[in-house]
């Protein structure tokens, strides 16, 4: 098992993925901003960045105050423009004692933050799950559904939702992942999972949004994708048995 913090403040890394299509960035970095510098306030976090994957297109229009913020860190995002890519390259930069990925566009309340916190400060990971299903387009929250029953079936676990989980930092950089699809996600979470970590489920409220942008899960090549990860996985952990050691992590 992971070590445990003693106390309840901790450090955040958020890595923060921006596409191009979907509107100005910068209000949703400063209610991000705002979030965190007031858990900073009420000592409940004791320091944090964000890891920002987006275009170079993206930066050049965003406030000076963005860019001059040290707690602010811009990557541009290259040729590869997938979730699982910036996933994977976010843990790697990732300097804080926790990590997570979240969306910049207010689809999250950002008052789960608080309650996350709460939760990391005794556990190694954190499956933040969305409250009001009702909230998200009908057929995302089927599809949403069915990909956590069939991964909760192949791998013998009870998570409730697989995109938005966080984790000790020194454990998920561990996990090395073979996909760039959302699968990534998945491969993250199960591998902590079945390897022992110990795991906090928190409910968070989805604000439905009101920019359009194509989702790239129901692609046809990306679900391909993600059920040969699948496969992979399976053949790792239930076949093979093979698991992370967490200690020192």
């Amino acid at each position: 098992m992971c070590p445990m913090l003693k106390n309840s403040e901790i450090s955040l890394s958020l890595i923060v993925p921006v596409y191009d299509e979907e509107y100005d960035i910068a209000p949703c970095l400063e209610a991000m901003v705002r979030k965190l510098q007031d858990l900073l306030f009420k000592r409940k976090l004791a320091d944090y960045e964000l890891l920002v994957f987006s275009s170079y297109g993206k930066f050049i229009n965003l406030p000076f105050y963005f860019i001059g913020n040290k707690k602010i860190k811009f990557f541009e995002r290259g040729k590869i423009n997938k979730i699982g890519n910036m996933f994977a390259r976010g843990i790697r930069l990732a300097s804080s004692e926790y990590v997570g990925l979240l969306s910049p566009y207010n689809q999250v309340q950002l008052d789960v933050l608080e309650d996350i916190l709460n939760a990391l400060s005794t556990h190694n990971m954190v499956v933040a799950y969305i409250g009001n299903p009702s909230a998200r387009p009908w057929h995302r929250g089927v599809a949403s559904e069915f990909n956590n029953k069939i991964v909760n079936w192949l791998f013998g676990l009870n998570l409730r939702y697989y995109h938005l989980n966080f984790y000790r930092t020194a454990a998920v950089k561990k996990v090395k992942t073979t996909t760039d699809s959302h699968a990534a996600l998945v491969e993250a979470a199960v591998w902590l999972a079945k390897s022992g970590a110990n795991i906090a489920q928190v409910p968070f409220v989805m604000v439905p949004h009101n920019f359009k942008s194509k989702s790239r899960a129901f692609a046809l090549d990306n679900v391909k994708c993600i059920f040969k990860t699948y496969i992979r996985l399976f053949w790792k952990i239930m076949v093979l048995r093979k698991r992370i050691d967490l200690r020192g992590g």
